[in-house]
């Protein structure tokens, strides 16, 4: 069983999207059930195709990752869906940061915001 934790400022960054994109949480939702597969600690299966799904950085211990959320209703177009930071540990998982390019984020920047919530966490 995959535990799933949210640092509390990416609980922000979902509450301001959430007043854009309504359905936000339950992309959330359907991307934890794709990540209890994908990062199963004892059988993974890859379902999230390798060009959607980014490593940011590891060492033996954590994996940070990006993914594109997919917000479902939204009616918003894949290259435009929210950029999500997580870190993959064992058998926990925590989101870090979320952004839009709507709000034109710079990628090296979220990257260390990511880095920095990680050490917040674990």
């Amino acid at each position: 069983m995959v535990k799933f934790l949210y640092h509390p400022g990416i609980e922000k960054e979902i509450a301001a999207l959430e007043r854009r994109f309504k359905t936000i949480r339950a992309g959330f939702s359907n991307f934890e059930r794709l990540c209890e597969v994908q990062f199963n600690p004892t059988s993974p299966k890859t379902i999230i195709g390798p060009a959607k799904l980014h490593r940011i950085t590891q060492n033996d211990i954590w994996t940070i990752w990006k993914v594109e959320l997919v917000i479902p209703n939204s009616g918003l177009r894949p290259n435009q869906w929210p950029r999500l930071w997580f870190v993959v540990k064992g058998d926990i998982i925590a989101f870090l940061a979320i952004s839009s390019h709507i709000d034109n984020y710079q990628d090296k920047e979220m990257d260390r915001l990511a880095l920095s919530r990680l050490s917040d966490l674990l």
